[in-house]
């Protein structure tokens, strides 16, 4: 790299002026790789921001409410519900990226809203920089991948991995370790990361892996086209990491049925990955 030649080639080395110059260019390339974490190539829309309202979620200045595409970032306190490790700093974080009343760039993927009619897009600040990569990066933000929003998927990952080598942000916070899923309480819902071993694997038109403890993930039928052939066959027995949203099912018809009470839909491989030992 261009750097290890200012750092390492004998004449440049050789007097002070040029050891500063040579931090000075290693600094500098630093810098711009991270400017560079998965840049914006096309904006489709530039908007006016209103409001960060939390880590992961904005308000334009139109009224409209933005959710940000390939993360889920801790919950801040609201309306009576408790807040999350980690959610006022996540939030602060997106509120430095986003200055209030602002530009910002929004790029859409194929699934242009959610359930709850917010938008959905990938966030870029005027340098088209990307907020999830940003806070990705700094372990404030867990990737998710929830088809078929999948563009920026490659380039997520590699953020993710690197707060979690330099344990950063969550994979430091002791709150966001896995949870094992044979200690989960029946009110311990909302997205969490949880590790268990599979008991058992029902293939009809979903397929549902039971963990050991009161949950049960489901991956539905259009989603099993982004896994390999019949591989949830080898995970019985096996300890899986999973990581998605839990809900609980609990009725009186299902548990008169035998049915596990807590369920996490895992639409996508980057949420589930095996895990032969204890691991963040």
């Amino acid at each position: 790299m261009l750097f290890s030649r200012y750092l390492s080639g004998n004449m440049l080395l050789k007097t002070p002026k040029a050891v500063a110059f040579g931090v000075f260019v290693c600094a500098s390339i630093w810098n711009n790789m991270a400017v560079a974490a998965c840049p914006a190539t096309r904006i489709d829309e530039t908007v006016q921001l209103a409001q960060v309202v939390d880590g992961d979620t904005l308000r334009l200045q139109d009224g409209r409410r933005v959710r940000v595409l390939g993360i889920n970032t801790p919950e801040v306190a609201w309306e009576g519900h408790v807040g999350q490790a980690l959610g006022v700093e996540a939030t602060a974080a997106s509120r430095r990226f986003l200055p209030r009343h602002q530009k910002v760039h929004l790029v859409y993927d194929l699934d242009h809203k959610d359930r709850y009619g917010r938008m959905l897009a990938h966030v870029y600040n005027q340098r088209r920089q990307s907020l999830a990569a940003h806070l990705l990066e700094q372990g404030l933000a867990l990737q998710v991948v929830v088809p078929p929003n999948v563009s920026e998927m490659g380039c997520l990952t590699r953020q993710e991995d690197l707060a979690r080598r330099q344990n950063r942000g969550i994979w430091r916070e002791k709150a966001w370790n896995l949870r094992p899923a044979a200690e989960l309480a029946l009110d311990q819902t909302g997205f969490s990361r949880i590790q268990g071993k599979v008991t058992k694997v029902s293939v009809l038109r979903d397929v549902w892996l039971e963990l050991d403890g009161p949950v049960v993930v489901k991956i539905a039928q259009q989603d099993r086209q982004y896994f390999a052939d019949d591989q949830w066959q080898s995970w019985l027995g096996k300890s899986i990491k999973v990581r998605g949203w839990l809900i609980n099912r609990a009725s009186e018809f299902q548990r008169k049925r035998g049915f596990k009470p807590l369920q996490m839909q895992v639409r996508h491989p980057l949420m589930l990955e095996e895990s032969p030992g204890e691991q963040r």
